[in-house]
């Protein structure tokens, strides 16, 4: 009698033991099978920059510390190159920065005309009204505000708001006047194009000079400009 009450409690304990092991080996798996995949976007992350383990490492250990602080989202060559250690080292990143730099502008202004002429072909009687997307960003801005506005025969970065802002009317007017060649931003558009078109032929720009590319027109939206410091004038960078 007392074999057959002791049988099942042994089975219980038995089955109790296998099923911990398990779901320990499946916890260990599930660890294993997300560290591989960490490791997997790792080695893609780095091979689309042309950095090797290493080097994307050394990357992710500066963006842990107070570079990460001082300019957050830098991109690895920029952030390598940075906290070169060696002139050599900084030469390297310098040109492989160059390089991929070159790559995306490239491809960028491959898609540009594509998207005029699409652009042409679809609305040739519209202005075109330009997003403010891959142009955006700390460059961007950078090459917005950055220079000497008084330079002449160049083409000008303007930054103007749609709503009260008598001065951003007069200056594009002036601007206008002079056969000035510009990239107008808008940053209080709200997305709208209607706006866009209305304000620009309230002030008399000519459909031909945007449709030319003489003149943009673009969503800015995304810039960080207080608007007493309107309108801002600088040569394009």
């Amino acid at each position: 009698m007392t074999n057959r009450r002791t049988l099942p409690c042994s089975l219980a304990l038995t089955l109790l033991v296998v099923t911990s092991a398990w779901g320990q080996a499946s916890l260990h798996q599930d660890t294993r099978t997300e560290q591989t995949q960490v490791e997997q976007s790792r080695q893609r992350t780095a091979k689309a920059w042309g950095l090797d383990q290493q080097e994307y490492r050394r990357y992710e250990a500066i963006m842990a510390g107070p570079r990460g602080i001082w300019s957050p989202n830098l991109d690895p060559l920029t952030a390598l190159g940075l906290e070169a250690r060696s002139e050599a080292e900084r030469q390297k990143y310098a040109e492989q920065l160059v390089k991929t730099e070159r790559q995306r502008v490239e491809a960028e202004l491959a898609f540009q005309r594509a998207y005029d002429a699409a652009w042409q072909r679809l609305y040739p009687d519209d202005m075109p009204i330009n997003a403010f997307s891959t142009k955006g960003g700390v460059d961007a801005t950078q090459s917005i505000f950055g220079g000497n506005p008084e330079t002449p025969l160049q083409r000008l970065n303007v930054v103007v708001a749609l709503e009260d802002c008598a001065r951003c009317d007069a200056t594009v007017t002036r601007l206008l006047r002079s056969g000035t060649a510009m990239d107008i931003w808008i940053v209080d558009s709200g997305g709208d194009d209607r706006r866009i078109r209305q304000w620009a032929a309230t002030l008399g720009i000519a459909p031909e000079r945007v449709r030319a590319g003489d003149i943009t027109l673009n969503h800015g939206g995304t810039l960080d400009v207080d608007p007493v410091e309107l309108p801002r004038v600088a040569p394009r960078g």
